[in-house]
């Protein structure tokens, strides 16, 4: 049976939002629980999962458009199976419009939509109106990236002209205060009471890789941040790790927290050794999964061949390495590696930052003596079948590390033993937080 798939109301004041990206494309096979687009509204930044397995079809790929709440977006079909004629009908209309459904009779009219929703404020709002000369009135855009700056310095995008096409606000365009630290994007994947854990991804992914993972760890309070020319992030040069932990530091300056505990995958892994030291008695623990940063060897043949990939294709047999089983890599998680490198931009920075931090294939940093200035609870988690980072480098670390190496679990134990890392970082953040008591 075809389902719709809709723009739900992620807010009780929700009228309207908009696909701010879409992960799959029309005639993509989707499982349940698959994040298959993200919507953004005057509040929030929402991905949205898919309610059943099946084919994602009627779908125009449109982004930036805004919708009222319920519009149907698209429908969940099984292979071979068609989608019902409205839906058809909804799958045939010109790109931005909309061609009616029987779900539409019960979706307010858009002018009632403007008489009931609140007036946006300025740092948040996509689009608001603002008066020009002759009291005509004109729309002030912003992209996403300029609100996220915006609303982490206080900039009032009312005052702000854009340079952007139809006078849309840039990044560029905000006033000049430490903007590259401003824009590292940060999520809340749960806004629970307590100290966070702030978890930080591994090359060529994003903050929402931790999804599966967070979604483990209930009611922990949990946020992830895209390290630059990762995710929603800024481009730009990176020379070395620090110059990341100094960037994240900003970051969580700029969010207000004064105590947490820190986990990194990989990449983000090195960042955190790099990040501990620099936050001193606000961090409570650090865990680390299969971290750069112990030892010179890497993967480079790994790195180049999945910044080489411009197809799915191509990119898939790199992607096979992560994990100890390759039959384990999924049509869904190659799908979602690929929409974060489908882009020849984001393959440039990811590639520039590789040069620096990984020259000729090699770890050119070495952070292995930082471990032994903790005074916090650390973890080192790791495959013993990783293929990308060796688990090697676990050896010789000081003696107050916990090690945990995992059988047959390859370079993502988040991703192969989910429910196991989940179980482990809630020992250390129970651990840590006792102790932080007493």
């Amino acid at each position: 049976m075809a389902i719709e798939v809709i723009l739900p109301r992620v807010d009780m004041d929700m009228t309207e939002g908009k696909i701010a990206q879409w992960y799959v494309r029309n005639g993509d096979p989707v499982s349940k629980g698959q994040v298959i687009f993200e919507i953004e509204t005057d509040k929030a930044t929402m991905e949205i999962e898919a309610t059943a397995d099946g084919v994602l079809q009627g779908s125009d790929g449109a982004t930036e458009v805004v919708l009222p709440v319920g519009h149907v977006v698209g429908w969940i079909v099984q292979p071979g199976e068609a989608i019902p004629t409205n839906g058809a009908a909804a799958s045939t209309a010109a790109p931005g419009e909309h061609a009616p459904t029987q779900l539409d009779a019960t979706v307010p009219a858009a002018e009632e939509l403007a008489a009931t929703t609140p007036k946006p404020c300025g740092a948040t709002a996509d689009a608001i109106p603002r008066q020009g000369a002759g009291d005509t009135t004109h729309v002030l855009r912003a992209t996403p990236l300029a609100r996220s700056i915006a609303r982490a310095q206080g900039v009032d995008l009312l005052a702000v002209n854009g340079s952007g096409p139809a006078g849309r606000v840039l990044a560029r365009d905000l006033p000049e205060r430490n903007t590259h630290a401003a824009a590292l994007h940060l999520h809340w994947f749960n806004r629970g009471a307590g100290v966070p854990l702030v978890l930080l991804h591994g090359f060529g992914t994003s903050t929402g890789s931790w999804r599966p993972l967070a979604q483990q760890l209930g009611d922990v309070p949990v946020l992830g941040i895209d390290l630059p020319n990762h995710g929603k992030s800024p481009r730009g040069a990176v020379w070395h790790l620090d110059a990341v932990a100094r960037l994240l530091l900003a970051r969580l300056d700029q969010e207000g927290i004064t105590a947490l505990h820190l986990a990194g995958h990989s990449m983000g892994g090195g960042a955190a050794i790099a990040l501990a030291p620099l936050l001193q008695q606000r961090l409570r623990s650090l865990t680390l999964l299969a971290p750069l940063g112990l030892g010179p060897q890497i993967n480079g043949a790994f790195i180049d061949g999945m910044l080489r990939a411009t197809r799915l294709e191509s990119l898939q047999p790199w992607l096979a390495l992560l994990f100890g089983d390759p039959v384990r890599l999924s049509a869904s998680f190659a799908a979602t590696a690929w929409s974060e490198l489908e882009s020849a931009d984001a393959r440039a920075a990811l590639a520039d930052m590789a040069e620096n931090l990984l020259p000729d294939g090699t770890q050119a940093e070495s952070l292995r003596d930082r471990l032994a200035d903790l005074a916090v609870p650390v973890k080192l988690v790791w495959g013993t079948h990783d293929r990308i980072v060796p688990p090697e480098h676990a050896s010789g670390v000081p003696g107050a590390v916990a090690l945990h190496l995992l059988p047959g679990v390859g370079h993502l134990p988040q991703v192969e033993a989910v429910a196991l890392v989940a179980s482990l970082l809630r020992q250390q953040l129970a651990a840590a937080n006792a102790a932080g008591n007493r």
